[in-house]
């Protein structure tokens, strides 16, 4: 699966990479299908080339990769009838650790939830009860910030499900937990106070996506009711909500992410440890040792998820 989210509230795409391949994935262009099916962000359906993230999912695999850059539309050379082409061209590379879809237990599916009716709803201003009980639903989702000069992030979030608080019918508390230590949502978010939410649900073919201005919180009267084993957050974010909409997004399903017979094994892809050292360019080694070092830091990191 890939995650695009658009700056300027372009929004979230969930493109399903089982049944449309990557077209081209060489240096730093990247081209993805996009299907008929789908309407294509305004700005990118004008021709214009606009700031995004793409964020990629493999089925079973807890790390994830993330590319910053700008992309383009076409139904040039390449694409076959009805489909456009998304032309990607990345100006950075992220490799993002597991913990949050450990935190989220992300490849379990919560079959009560899943019994729960679910109906697409048009932008609302202000949260709905349906919109509520699918916040209290997810264990996991997907922030899309942007800074003054409109580069866009992709960072996950993942706890119990639940773990992002309802304050009132126009405020959320989103918990941060020990993450990368890189803080690029924060820093964002201190710049520019936008902030898009995608809220998934492990096994369901649907997103709930959240727009709004956010501010950073260090209150421990709102942050202690978030602790998990007895841990509050020191840090939070309070999304002001301005739109939100429940979203049917099959590809989330279609892509095999929860299914058995499609899920990988870690031993089918390199290990993130040998990744990383690969990306910072460790070789000979250097590179023995830097994996070494990424794999102890990772291992570390996984028995203290708070």
């Amino acid at each position: 699966l890939c995650v695009a989210g658009f700056a300027g509230r372009q929004g979230f795409a969930f493109l399903n990479l089982r049944d449309h391949p990557i077209r081209k994935a060489q240096d730093n262009v990247i081209e993805l299908v996009w299907t008929a099916s789908r309407d294509l962000p305004e700005a990118l359906a004008q021709g214009e080339r606009v700031q995004c993230s793409l964020y990629f999912v493999l089925p079973g695999i807890g790390f994830t990769m993330r590319a910053n850059g700008a992309c383009g539309a076409s139904k040039g050379e390449g694409a076959a009838e009805g489909e456009t082409l998304l032309q990607f061209q990345a100006d950075a590379f992220f490799l993002h650790c597991s913990r949050a879809k450990v935190r989220a237990d992300f490849w379990t599916v919560r079959e009560g939830v899943l019994a729960e009716p679910f109906a697409p709803s048009g932008i609302e201003p202000t949260l709905s009860d349906p919109a509520k009980r699918f916040i209290a639903g997810s264990p996991y989702l997907l922030a899309l910030t942007e800074n003054s000069l409109g580069d866009t992030e992709i960072s996950p979030r993942g706890d119990p499900a639940g773990f992002v608080r309802v304050l009132d019918d126009r405020t959320l508390l989103i918990p941060e937990r020990p993450g990368n230590r890189v803080a690029c949502t924060m820093k964002n978010i201190l710049d520019t106070r936008r902030l898009s939410v995608a809220f998934l649900q492990p096994g369901r073919g649907a997103a709930l996506i959240v727009d709004g201005r956010a501010v950073m919180t260090a209150d421990p009267s709102q942050l202690g009711p978030a602790s998990v084993n007895g841990k509050a957050p020191k840090l939070g974010a309070l999304l002001s909500v301005e739109r939100c909409a429940l979203r049917e997004a099959p590809e989330l399903v279609e892509a095999g992410l929860w299914s058995q017979e499609g899920r990988l094994r870690p031993s089918d892809i390199p290990s993130f440890a040998k990744m990383l050292a690969e990306h910072m360019q460790g070789k000979g080694l250097l590179g023995k040792a830097t994996t070494l070092v990424v794999d102890s830091v990772v291992k570390r990191d996984l028995k203290n998820l708070y």
